[in-house]
């Protein structure tokens, strides 16, 4: 059974998050396949960081010194997904707030002999532009976590996998198609950690960090590619993969390996022919390096559609 257009689209509020991918948290709602829903999302400081006061050294560091951030609404049951299927996330819309931040951590930083603390800057948000001191940059909303739960393991929301996690993406936005595996039964979504805007690499750790909504449409795809192990994605103009590993070249490896083998499977290439067209107009890119000494990099490979039809 289906949900028809007509019917209410349910909500999920910014209350009812997570710091972990486990499978044993009750849902916070249920969906059935090809419904919509909208979804709030708290910052990655859980909402701790809202006024000038308390991005001062002595607050932040209160903060940061919990050991634990990034938090995700969720878990959602997707009614029908068992182990073995993917879930299609398709991202309508992505509605951030009026304010976020960015900074930069010792913890995270690529230089900690640069700075003698923790930073963190406010931003206001208006007229779909970031007002970063004097500059004025365009608004580019993506979602930097999302993932399903694993089937054994209980993952912190700050860390990337198979399953997905903060993979901190700039193409998982408004528009595009993420499509990830299922391990458990209702395959068990979170989402958060939403970035008004981030370059590739989010380099000093952080993108314009803020609160959102978020709404999108979840669909069941039963099974799921026999050479699928990592995330997909599909925008209106490209297909890619994204992976996680360190160092940050075995992150672009593993995403190029299963590239490779979603255009051998989908797209009738060879995998030579495949590996030789992904030089000449595919990409890797760097999607989250900054200097976590423990958790994964992560990397995408994309192709233009233009190029998948031989």
């Amino acid at each position: 059974m289906t949900k028809k257009e007509t019917d209410p689209v349910q909500t999920v509020t910014r209350d009812r998050t997570s710091y972990v991918f486990d499978r044993r948290l009750e849902p916070v709602a249920r969906v059935q396949p090809g419904e919509t829903i909208t979804v709030e999302t708290e910052d990655s400081c859980g909402g701790l960081v809202r006024t000038v006061e308390q991005t001062s050294s002595e607050a932040l560091n209160r903060v940061l010194s919990r050991g634990y951030g990034n938090p995700v609404t969720g878990p959602i049951y997707v009614e029908g997904a068992e182990p073995g299927d993917a879930i299609s996330v398709t991202i309508q819309h992505i509605e951030p707030d009026s304010q976020g931040y960015v900074g930069h951590e010792l913890i995270t930083s690529h230089f900690p002999e640069w700075f003698d603390d923790n930073r963190i800057v406010l931003c206001g948000i208006e007229d779909e532009q970031v007002h970063f001191g004097d500059l004025r940059i365009p608004i580019r909303p993506l979602l930097g976590t999302i993932g399903t739960a694993p089937a054994m393991e209980v993952l912190l929301s700050v860390t990337a996998g198979r399953h997905g996690g903060n993979m901190d993406c700039p193409d998982v936005a408004a528009g595009c198609v993420i499509h990830l595996p299922v391990y458990v039964d209702g395959a068990l979504l979170f989402l958060g950690d939403v970035h008004a805007v981030q370059g590739d690499g989010e380099l000093s750790g952080a993108g314009l960090e803020t609160r959102s909504t978020v709404t999108l449409t979840i669909s069941v795809r039963k099974p799921r590619p026999q050479s699928m192990t990592w995330p997909r994605l599909e925008t209106p103009d490209s297909i890619m993969v994204i992976a996680a590993d360190r160092p940050l070249e075995s992150a672009v490896k593993l995403a190029l390996r299963d590239m490779v083998l979603w255009l051998e499977e989908e797209y009738g290439w060879t995998k030579s022919d495949a590996y030789m067209l992904l030089s000449l107009v595919g990409s890797g890119r760097a999607c989250q390096s900054c200097g976590w000494s423990i958790y994964p990099f992560t990397a995408s490979v994309r192709v233009p559609r233009a190029y998948l039809q031989r």
